[in-house]
């Protein structure tokens, strides 16, 4: 069974939406997945993506993305979110 995930589009990564002149895309998925495969389906070089959020919590690249989760996807030149961009690897060390 198929359960719908929100991909909600910020900054630059909005133009990928304008087709359905919608930010928010909504695709189904059977089972869990990797982030970083759900990115490249939609067309979405990973050096563009500077902070990632799923249910509202900032995570890695190489997160799972599992059926029924939110997704939030924010470019590399949204100030607002400039001292996020070493997240990924301070984060990572310090969970090793």
């Amino acid at each position: 069974m198929k359960f719908d995930i929100q991909i909600h589009l910020y900054g630059s990564l909005r133009n990928i939406g304008k087709k359905n002149d919608e930010f928010t895309i909504r695709t189904g998925l059977e089972s869990k997945a990797p982030l970083v495969d759900i990115i490249k389906e939609l067309k979405i070089s990973l050096d563009m993506v500077q902070l990632v959020m799923v249910n509202h919590k900032a995570v890695h690249m190489d997160s799972t993305i599992y059926p029924g989760d939110r997704i939030a996807l924010f470019p590399r030149e949204y100030p607002v979110f400039a001292d996020w961009k070493d997240f990924r690897s301070v984060s990572k060390a310090k969970t090793s």
